[in-house]
């Protein structure tokens, strides 16, 4: 009988725990994207939100001065 895997048994069990922590790794990374997806949306409305009012107050400012608007 020949045997046909000339792998080290250590090597083997070495590649499938590897082979495990792929799936956390993979979802940690998902994780670490979700929370970066909402960073980025929360800082979208926040630089929306001080835009609109910063338009606000120039429009006050404007009509104060006399401007036309």
């Amino acid at each position: 009988m020949k045997i046909v895997n000339e792998i080290p048994l250590s090597v083997l069990k070495e590649q499938r725990e590897n082979q495990e922590n792929i799936p956390l790794s993979l979802d940690a990374l998902g994780l670490a994207l979700v929370q970066e997806k909402l960073d980025h949306a929360q800082t979208k409305e926040l630089v929306t939100t001080i835009g609109q009012q910063l338009v606000k107050a120039n429009l006050r400012l404007a009509a104060l001065e006399g401007g036309t608007v």
